[in-house]
């Protein structure tokens, strides 16, 4: 490699090691700045104002600059006051062997970088490469006069070679090291020295330098006389006469120590891939012991909300409840930050409903906001298409890690999410999101931290505040994995605009979202009976504007059932959304409307304004498909008529992977009590959990602890559904899938086999799936969550 292709490689490594856009080699030289080799910008000089090497002239160790404009080296350099704007500056000084300063490697950004103490050694590093490689340069240039002394004085092995292949000439350097006097190497031919699993290679090039008559670049291995073997790499040159190589010029430096950099960065590169694969597998496995008690925790919490308690036992519960999701939340950002750093978030890109997804997370930000003066909205541009194709689990993943900073710093005003178009290609839109808060704001100097891992604003923001400093960082990432851009602007006192671009690939024709529901609300007729008007007005908006369905309002259970009876043959509504009428119990009129035959068709959604003291199973089996606590947000009203109006969906074929987003069908409770439930769970807590779960649902279950008792037990019993843990000792739940998929090979039925694990990693769900089972319970496993996805298997035939 030439000298100009190593100082090429120098600046490249180093603007790759510190992540940044732009790196060059610098000498300086007069009145200017010679620009031997630079990644990033196009520049052959800089004159000597503008030169960064010349601010470090004084300087002999790693100069980190990271706020420019500030720095009183740097806050003149007119690239820092005007275009680029150069705000982070890192400066390694090339230095020679007699201390004389050359010139310097310098790394400039936009952005501010922290520069870890490995990087700055590795800068180090490269400055002295950059130096021996200007050395070198010097040599190849040296004018004919003084060549010969030169020649007998750089360190580099400079020889001669015949073209028989003896040794013409050596310089004192090669001498030494070969440890040969010049006159023995004179009476050996130059293979002679060189390491015999080397020598074909070598002769090759040899060769092509006199057939060629052109320059060519080689690495070797020397042997000394005392059978040291020593890397070199240099270049061998013809020597024409009349047009004919008549001898060649070799000049070698010695790599070993490159070779041995070389050996040791493979090393610790494959001792980083084993430690991320370790990491991953061991995050798998905490995922697993951390989530397996906490679905007891969540789970036995649940089940204690749902007995008599006094106000304040339910609140003692309910408190419980809350920190219980807190510290699973924090665990799921852990989890997630690591298994994107071990590269194990490959992307997966759907069709879905953008705009639904993010409906879901402002509704679930506003319960976070409850106890605040704060207003939580979502301002949706209406000409981007609501469905696009991308990687539904990360783009939710950086507006909640993005909403959830907002909403926790904000004590009054409003947290807005507003999505937009900003540009548009053939192919492609780029939309923009944006989280703006009335909070505290940001000042200049802790912008720098916002989106470091593991760092907060101050200290005190830790304790006030909590968390472990993980979301920005996560959503910062995420959104870079997928082509896009993020940062900040901020006004201290006034609040935040937190912003993340992403390109979302055009859609070629119409299509179903996977993740979202296949029905079609829009046109349908509904009945709303609410007698409180602020909610009935917001029920009202969602229904009518937002998926355009016919609306009819209606006071009394008197009125209800006259509109049905009349309206029942020509125009029937579909949809009964009530609320406690004050002339009929809602149990009493459900049962009323199941007995009328003429209203068969009409489905009922109870609007609970307290879900704490509702008999769900009661009203379930009096006629009521769906519930919707008050106050009632779009997502969970979205979620009642997906429930109610299931039996109108129009069954479309779809894998398997994307059976957990569609809408269950409900399951009658004298149809639960013939379906027969296998729980394989080796935790006892989640096993009696779980079998609590099952019984007050109405399905008929068995449990076993094992694996293997699994597969016995479907030998024996006829199981409808199979609730499998993944993790089990004996035989692990994958292994007993596929030894259960292959008996029913056999026997030509197909039991559904439902996953409940505690591994939470993208790629779990995937893994079960893959080993044969239809649908992914993650722990801790509510009850609602369980119910859907019974009745999901129910559905399907299960």
């Amino acid at each position: 490699m030439s000298s100009q292709a190593e100082l090429q490689a120098i600046a490249a490594a180093a603007a790759r090691a510190l992540s940044a856009p732009v790196a060059m080699v610098g000498v300086l030289d007069g009145d200017r700045e010679i620009v031997k080799a630079i990644t990033g910008w196009k520049l052959d000089s800089l004159p000597i104002a503008a030169s960064f090497a010349a601010r470090i002239a004084d300087d002999r160790d790693i100069v980190i600059v990271g706020d420019a404009p500030h720095d009183p080296r740097l806050a003149s350099h007119p690239m820092v006051t005007d275009a680029p704007h150069v705000t982070f500056f890192a400066g390694a000084p090339i230095v020679d062997d007699s201390g004389r300063f050359l010139g310097a490697i310098s790394v400039l950004d936009r952005t501010a970088h922290i520069v870890t103490a490995e990087q700055s050694a590795l800068l180090r590093a490269l400055a002295r490469h950059a130096a021996r490689e200007l050395a070198f340069e010097e040599a190849l240039h040296e004018s004919d006069e003084r060549f010969r002394d030169f020649f007998e004085r750089i360190p580099e092995f400079v020889m001669s070679i015949g073209i028989d292949g003896r040794l013409m000439h050596a310089n004192q350097a090669t001498l030494d090291v070969l440890g040969f006097t010049r006159e023995e190497l004179k009476r050996t031919p130059l293979l002679r020295v060189i390491d015999p699993e080397a020598r074909d290679a070598f002769r090759r090039a040899f060769s092509e330098v006199f057939s060629s008559g052109e320059a060519q670049t080689v690495e070797t291995v020397f042997v000394t006389a005392t059978g040291h073997k020593l890397d070199v790499e240099g270049s061998l040159y013809p020597k024409l006469i009349d047009g004919t190589p008549v001898l060649a010029r070799t000049i070698f430096r010695d790599i070993s120590e490159r070779k041995q950099f070389e050996a040791d960065l493979g090393s610790a590169r494959d001792a980083a891939l084993e430690a991320a694969r370790l990491k991953t597998q061991f995050l798998t496995n905490v995922s697993h012991e951390i989530r397996t008690p906490m679905n007891g925790i969540v789970g036995m919490i649940d089940l204690l909300l749902s007995t008599s308690m006094s106000a304040e036992q339910q609140d003692f519960a309910l408190q419980a409840r809350t920190s219980a999701e807190q510290l699973l939340s924090i665990v799921n950002n852990i989890l997630y930050v690591s298994n994107l750093e071990a590269g194990g978030l490959a992307p997966s890109n759907v069709d879905f409903d953008l705009l639904r997804t993010l409906q879901r997370i402002v509704e679930v930000m506003k319960i976070g906001a409850l106890g605040k003066d704060l207003h939580v909205a979502l301002v949706y541009d209406k000409q981007f298409p609501p469905i696009v194709r991308g990687n539904q689990s990360r783009i939710r993943q950086i507006v909640t890690n993005l909403m959830e900073n907002a909403v926790k710093f904000t004590e009054e005003g409003s947290v807005v999410l507003n999505v937009t178009q900003q540009t548009e290609t053939d192919t492609h839109r780029v939309i923009r999101f944006e989280i703006r808060d009335t909070g505290p704001g940001i000042s200049a100097e802790d912008r720098l931290l916002l989106f470091e891992r593991f760092s907060q604003i101050e200290a005190s923001s830790t304790r006030r505040f909590g968390g472990v400093g993980l979301g920005l960082a996560t959503a910062r990432q995420l959104v870079e994995t997928m082509g896009g851009l993020i940062d900040v602007d901020s006004t201290e006192g006034v609040g935040s605009n937190f912003w993340f671009t992403i390109p979302f690939p055009k859609q070629l024709g119409a299509r179903k979202p996977i993740a979202s529901s296949d029905l079609d609300f829009k046109g349908k007729r509904v009945l709303l009976v609410d007698h409180y008007p602020t909610s009935r007005q917001i029920v009202r908006h969602y229904l009518q504007t937002t998926w355009e369905m016919r609306v009819d309002v209606a006071e009394t259970a008197e009125d209800v059932l006259a509109m049905l009876k009349r309206d029942a043959a020509a125009d029937p509504f579909r949809v009964v959304l009530f609320d406690d009428m004050p002339d009929m119990e809602p149990l009493a009129f459900a049962r009323e409307v199941q007995a009328r035959e003429e209203m068969g068709g009409t489905s009922l959604i109870y609007l609970a304004a307290n879900s704490r003291n509702t008999n769900e199973e009661r009203l379930r089996d009096a006629g009521v498909h769906a519930f919707a606590a008050k106050p009632v947000g779009q997502g969970e009203l979205f979620d009642a008529l997906t429930l109610a109006l299931a039996h109108d969906a129009i069954p479309l074929a779809r894998p398997v992977s994307s059976a957990r987003t569609s809408s269950p069908a409900y399951v009658p409770p004298e149809q639960r009590k013939s379906i027969r439930v296998l729980l394989a769970e080796d935790n006892f807590l989640n096993r009696k959990l779980t079998m609590s779960q099952l019984e007050k649902l109405g399905y008929v279950a068995d449990s076993v602890g094992n694996g293997k008792e699994a597969v016995e037990a479907v030998t024996r019993e006829s199981y409808d559904v199979i609730l499998m843990d993944c993790q089990m000792p004996v035989m692990d739940g994958y292994e007993a899938t596929m030894e259960i998929r292959r008996r029913d090979s056999k026997d030509g039925r197909k039991r559904r086999i439902i996953a409940m694990t505690a591994n939470a990693l993208e790629g779990d769900r995937e893994k079960c799936l893959a080993a044969g089972m239809d649908d992914y319970l993650a722990k801790p496993t509510r009850h609602e969550d369980l119910e859907k996805a019974l009745a999901r298997a129910f559905a399907a035939g299960g």
